[in-house]
């Protein structure tokens, strides 16, 4: 059976709505301010809630971007490389502890004041 050509575009031309592509790469700001705060603040105040907010901002800050609004990914990469470095540093006394308890070196005794 030979194939039967359409006899044109059925849409019309005054129902054609061209392509806008968004201007506006500001529309996650918000996310990406939220996760370097929070970042700074878990690293200068040492709290783990804090770091927590910076790596769950952060991971929504890079999953809610548009691959083309930051070009490489660097910003979403050093925005999560930042909040996932804030939460290590908040939980490394605790890791110090764990460590020297598993090498059995014993806590210096407590200086008396």
């Amino acid at each position: 059976m030979p194939r039967k050509e359409f006899p044109g575009d059925p849409r019309r031309a005054a129902d054609v709505v061209p392509y806008v592509p968004a201007t506006s790469a500001a529309e996650g700001g918000i996310y990406y301010i939220t996760a370097f705060g929070s970042s700074m603040g878990a690293l200068f105040f040492k709290t783990k809630w804090i770091g927590w907010v910076a790596v769950f901002s952060a991971l929504l800050c890079s999953f809610n971007d548009r691959v083309s609004a930051s070009g490489s990914g660097g910003n979403r990469l050093s925005t999560i490389t930042l909040a996932l470095t804030a939460l290590m540093i908040t939980y490394m006394p605790e890791l110090v502890t764990v460590f020297r308890f598993f090498k059995g070196v014993e806590d210096p005794a407590p200086a008396s004041t």
